[in-house]
């Protein structure tokens, strides 16, 4: 028989919270050439564009003009707009999806129904994880930022780099919670790396990664606004580059990722918990 989860001391939880983040940090540090890989990745996947369009325009100083023709950023520097964009999504992606791969990978070993049963309750095992996921997504897109600045030539310093950082953390937290859902998503269809090969490319359509939102479609504008995503991507763009904010100001962008803050976690935890819960009574979630 097992112990009730709510005869466990708040000491123990917080020993399996902290024990669940030191295993994943563990395993990150045997494959270092990931890190590196995930500094890397975003730079290399934001050259084509900025390569593109100097070849297309025949210098960067056009290049730059009809970026602030045709979007209305005026001032704004394409290169680090696509920079920094490239390297909120990679971060945004990876904090979606490792909550999804964690799931998937347990489900693989068939060691996730034994890790649910514990005795600690499971958001003590989440919490962990997010915390893991946190980290990683701040040292990957600093590094992926600054690795960007040296090869551009753009100043890292530029804009409110403090904010910046404030505003990634804080916005993360409705991301979290959007990967409760794709965790659901995982246990139903006991996919993980189809479902990311196709999501991963709308969504940074959505986050306006190359082009702000808008120049998309009405339609696609209020599916862009009602992800948070966006609101994350460009509250940085715009810090750090001092464009012009979206809504009102940062304190209307900080109040739209605090509504989000409130709702998105609350609602992927109920999913998940449910998901989990008929996976259970079903075939159990180690099933795959």
């Amino acid at each position: 028989m097992y112990t009730s989860s709510n005869k466990i001391s708040m000491g123990s939880h917080l020993g399996v919270m902290w024990s669940t983040f030191i295993v994943r940090l563990k395993t990150i540090s045997r494959y270092k050439g990931m890190l590196m890989m995930d500094i890397m990745l975003p730079v290399m996947f934001a050259a084509m564009p900025i390569l593109l369009g100097q070849a297309l325009s025949g210098s960067l100083s056009a290049a730059s003009a009809n970026f602030e023709e045709n979007t209305g950023l005026i001032g704004a520097n394409y290169v680090a707009f696509i920079i920094i964009g490239a390297n909120v999504f990679a971060t945004v992606s990876t904090s979606l999806w490792l909550f999804g791969f964690f799931i998937r990978r347990e489900q693989t070993l068939g060691t996730l129904e034994a890790l649910f049963m514990t005795p600690a309750h499971q958001i003590a095992i989440l919490a962990g994880l997010t915390i893991y996921v946190q980290i990683r997504s701040l040292i990957t897109f600093v590094g992926g930022y600054l690795f960007g600045c040296i090869i551009f030539g753009l100043n890292p310093l530029q804009g409110e780099v403090l904010l910046a950082i404030f505003i990634l953390l804080f916005g993360l937290i409705p991301i979290h919670g959007l990967s409760f859902l794709l965790g659901a998503l995982v246990l139903k269809v006991k996919q993980a790396n189809n479902l990311f090969n196709t999501l991963q490319w709308v969504l940074g359509i959505f986050m306006g990664v190359f082009f702000p939102i808008t120049v998309l479609p009405v339609m696609f504008q209020i599916v862009a606004i009602i992800f948070p995503g966006f609101w994350l991507n460009y509250s940085i763009q715009a810090s750090l580059m001092g464009l012009e904010w979206f809504f009102i100001n940062i304190y209307g962008h900080l109040g739209v990722l605090f509504a989000f803050v409130l709702v998105c976690p609350l609602i992927g935890y109920w999913v998940f918990d449910k998901a989990n819960s008929r996976s259970r009574k079903a075939e159990g979630i180690g099933q795959f």
